[in-house]
């Protein structure tokens, strides 16, 4: 049922990147927007207990956990409210306290780095200086992990192997503000939730940043 899922995700997908392809091809562009933002990265809880399987899944459940993240994005507006966005960023690891349901020992590890890139549909509307936005996107993220040893608090040696999937597909959806400072200069604060399809869970995300914007 998964594969079947994400089958029809990734044609909707493409068949959007073609739309938007055409739709730039024919029109002539208004208006070029470039940012520069960082902010607050945070992953929710996933996995589940029922997944713990000794020697090999000794710790299921990864806690929710925050970090920071940084990126850059163009942005193409071929009308004066439609556009299309290329972003991408790069979310720093952070440390998690990890629990084997069963004898209760803990570690604490290191997350894994994150990049993503996306291709966003932006629309918005102009205000004289604030322009209130929404945007619905999809892309790849990639984890960045290496074979780590740590030593739980019942004194085992812990080994975590990278996962052999580093890619997966990635859905958001947001909003976000851009402030006018002059005509082709501001700032923009940003919110987006992202949902990572991975296998057996998915992964939810939320995404609160703030940078630059520079029009040309």
């Amino acid at each position: 049922m998964r594969k079947q899922r994400l089958s029809r995700i990734k044609r909707g997908s493409l068949i959007l990147v073609i739309l938007l392809g055409v739709c730039v091809a024919h029109s002539p562009a208004q208006e070029i927007q470039a940012y520069l933002f960082g902010g607050w990265y945070k992953v929710f809880e996933y996995g589940e207990e029922e997944d713990y399987v000794m020697g090999e899944n000794d710790f299921p459940v990864t806690p929710g956990h925050a970090s920071f993240n940084f990126g850059a994005a163009v942005a193409l507006f071929f009308t004066r409210h439609l556009g299309v966005e290329l972003d991408a960023r790069y979310a720093f690891s952070t440390k998690v306290i990890l629990e084997d349901p069963s004898d209760l020992d803990t570690v604490e590890a290191d997350t894994a780095k994150h990049y993503a890139l996306s291709l966003n549909v932006v629309y918005r509307l102009l205000g004289r200086r604030l322009s209130p936005y929404l945007l619905v996107g999809v892309g790849m993220d990639r984890l960045v992990a290496q074979e780590e040893t740590y030593i739980s608090e019942y004194g085992y040696e812990i080994e975590f192997v990278p996962p052999e999937k580093a890619s997966n597909f990635v859905a958001n959806i947001g909003g976000g503000i851009e402030l006018f400072l002059l005509s082709n200069f501001g700032a923009r604060l940003d919110v987006r939730y992202s949902v990572i399809f991975d296998d057996p869970h998915n992964q939810n995300a939320f995404n609160v940043t703030v940078g630059l914007l520079f029009g040309f």
